[in-house]
């Protein structure tokens, strides 16, 4: 593969993963706010889509709790959600 091709397809990935954040979110997130005590029955909990893909991800389709998530995540440079937050996510029992 020639330097150029090899160029390009590096500028592609960082400026996708630019683009994104750098979000991750997995089954094993679900898996693991579950293991918290959270309410979560799947990946609604935090995106407004029922099956969101890392390759797609975009902020807008994060509902209010998916949005505080990124949001933290962003402030602090982090590369995936810090699931700790969800329980200082505002709004009663029915909100966690």
């Amino acid at each position: 593969m020639s330097v150029a091709i090899r160029l390009v397809m590096g500028v592609v990935a960082v400026s996708l993963g630019i683009g994104t954040g750098m979000a991750v979110a997995s089954p094993q997130m679900v898996a693991k706010a579950k293991g918290m005590g959270m309410p979560v029955k799947n990946c609604q909990y935090c995106h407004t889509d029922a099956a969101p893909k890392k390759d797609t991800f975009k902020p807008e389709t994060l509902n209010e709790r998916g949005k505080y998530l990124y949001d933290d995540q962003q402030a602090r440079k982090l590369k995936a959600p810090d699931l700790e937050k969800l329980k200082d996510f505002p709004g009663g029992k029915e909100q966690k």
